[in-house]
């Protein structure tokens, strides 16, 4: 079972050691055993909370992957990359021979020219208007023009945009006056190309697939946790994929799998390890911190919870009385052992067998006598 990062606070509030009167005859005849509390556990032991482990599969983020279409159709005159070779933004993936592209070229240079003449002529209008030549009607008439004029010329240039064209390819061809039918198509974000489903002589539709990029950056783990383990994990655990990368938990599904029982978690690989390939199946180790110097480790068997109280964890601890109900705040060790605080100390014997009886007791069920005391040892 997993348990929470951080150690929840004794509060002042908590309940008191309780005394069970036993006699020596009515423990051996319950058949209760003891266990000793330790103040750490054997040099093999794994650390608190790493026997847990989770899997998964190795997945891409969203906008990871980005995928390269024709804008105008045409035929694929050269491939300049293959695939799995890494690329810059801007790296030229492959060029096209197309006609619809000469077009659009064509199409922004005549409607850049005429946003020009359309905002000359309406400078001129401005300036016979202020002289009192021409009526205000003619002017507003040159604005709008000038102003359809520059939107045809911007909705063209987007065009070229998006298909490639970058700022300075803009204005060579705004000077050269010189369209071009080859059109090259470039990486929009950096990374490894994943698909090239294309080779030289091959037309395509304009929309078409032209590559598929993967961006280089920190993957994701799709993980899946039992129903039990679910309420105990949080936001920010760590984890760790053995002899590869750390995992950093992101987010936990509410919802559990009716078939498996199961519910999905989502954890961010920390840092850019090359290790994790996408598709890969994983399992990954909880990672946890070092208990606190006022716990001891006793075993998971020997925690209780009364009936009727909020969650609240006990262990018996033996006494020359019987036994004390002692509160203690609990979270794994790790190989059946937990890690305990509260009022006992290493080398305290806790019950581990025989707790129905002590519960019994403790409810007021059986013969022993039950009274509240803070000492209780």
């Amino acid at each position: 079972m997993l348990a929470v990062l951080c150690w929840p606070l004794l509060s002042a509030a908590a309940p008191a050691p309780q005394q069970l009167h036993l006699s020596a005859q009515q423990i051996s005849r319950a058949g209760i055993a003891t266990a000793s509390a330790l103040s750490a556990l054997a040099a093999d032991a794994p650390p608190a909370g790493n026997d847990q482990y989770l899997s998964g599969t190795v997945v891409t983020p969203p906008g990871a992957s980005a995928l390269v279409s024709a804008m105008p159709g045409g035929v694929v005159q050269d491939v300049h990359v293959v695939t799995l070779q890494q690329v810059r933004t801007g790296t030229p993936l492959l060029t096209l021979f197309s006609q619809p592209w000469l077009e659009w070229q064509r199409d922004y240079l005549e409607k850049s020219s005429a946003a020009k003449l359309a905002a000359a002529r309406q400078a001129r209008d401005e300036g016979l208007y202020s002289d009192g030549i021409i009526a205000r009607a003619r002017l507003e008439e040159s604005r709008d023009a000038a102003q359809l004029a520059a939107l045809a010329a911007r909705e063209r240039e987007q065009a070229l945009r998006s298909a490639g064209l970058d700022g300075t390819a803009l204005r060579r061809l705004r000077d050269s006056h010189a369209p071009s039918p080859l059109l090259t198509v470039r990486a929009s974000q950096a990374g490894t190309v994943l698909e090239l489903p294309v080779q030289p002589g091959q037309r395509v539709e304009a929309g078409a697939l032209l590559a598929r990029t993967a961006a280089s950056g920190p993957l994701w783990v799709q993980l899946q946790a039992s129903r039990t383990q679910l309420p105990l994990l949080r936001v920010g655990d760590l984890l760790q994929v053995e002899g590869c990368a750390k995992l950093r938990v992101t987010a936990i599904s509410p919802v559990v799998d009716s078939a498996t029982q199961s519910a999905q978690l989502r954890a961010q690989q920390v840092g850019q390890d090359p290790c994790l390939k996408v598709n890969a199946f994983v399992e990954a180790r909880l990672l946890r911190a070092a208990p606190p110097s006022d716990s001891v480790a006793v075993p998971a068997a020997a925690l209780v919870q009364r009936m009727g109280e909020a969650r609240q964890d006990y262990v018996f601890v033996a006494n020359a009385h019987g036994y004390a109900a002692v509160p203690v705040q609990a979270t794994p060790a790790g190989g059946g052992m937990v890690w305990v605080r509260g009022a006992l100390a290493a080398g305290d014997a806790v019950a581990v067998r025989g707790l129905a009886a002590l519960k019994g007791s403790w409810s007021g069920l059986g013969p022993a006598s039950l009274s509240a005391s803070q000492g209780g040892k």
